[in-house]
């Protein structure tokens, strides 16, 4: 199995960020999961170190840049062959990671998203006029990351979503479900 690089975002994550990371331990516990993660950190809290060091995250230190530039250091400095971003703290569920995780090895897909909840129908509509896939998770292949030179680093807050379209205007396999 591939390794999976987990990345997150300290400042946006904010008072979340413990219950993002405790989100995290079931898949960590898991045997047939071999994976990181990685937490981008602008804020200089000192909290964070022993936060990170109790949920065995890695922290990279970055500057007070857009989340688009954020997300960009933490992949430079993780080592999976798919990158995983989580903008909510919800529980992955561990079987649909483990078949994204497979269709990225095999490269039947070349990203998976993830959304909680399905939309209403004129949002659905809305989404396909504009090619859009709402973006609560994304598992995506490192290779796809660097080929569409990974997100742009002027967005914050549209950075995943931006990331999402471009993947879908490079002719980028992605599979959406729904949690």
């Amino acid at each position: 199995m591939i390794v999976c690089s987990i990345l997150l975002d300290a400042r946006s994550a904010g008072a979340g960020l413990p219950r993002r990371l405790a989100a995290l331990k079931p898949l960590r516990q898991r045997h047939d999961l071999r994976m990181e993660v990685v937490l981008a950190d602008d804020t200089d809290d000192p909290r964070l170190l022993r936060l990170a060091s109790g949920h065995d995250a890695r922290i990279v230190t970055t500057e007070g840049t857009p989340l688009g530039d954020r997300l960009n250091t933490a992949v430079a400095h993780s080592q999976g062959q798919a990158l995983l971003f989580l903008p909510r703290g919800r529980a992955i569920p561990a079987g649909w990671l483990v078949k994204a995780l497979v269709d990225i090895e095999k490269h039947s897909r070349d990203a998976v998203v993830l959304t909680t909840s399905s939309p209403s129908r004129l949002r659905q509509l809305w989404q396909r006029l504009r090619h859009q896939t709402p973006a609560d998770t994304l598992c995506v292949s490192r290779a796809w990351f660097e080929r569409i030179g990974g997100c742009d680093p002027a967005l914050d807050a549209e950075a995943l979503p931006d990331l999402i379209e471009r993947l879908h205007a490079c002719q980028a396999r992605i599979t959406a479900a729904i949690a």
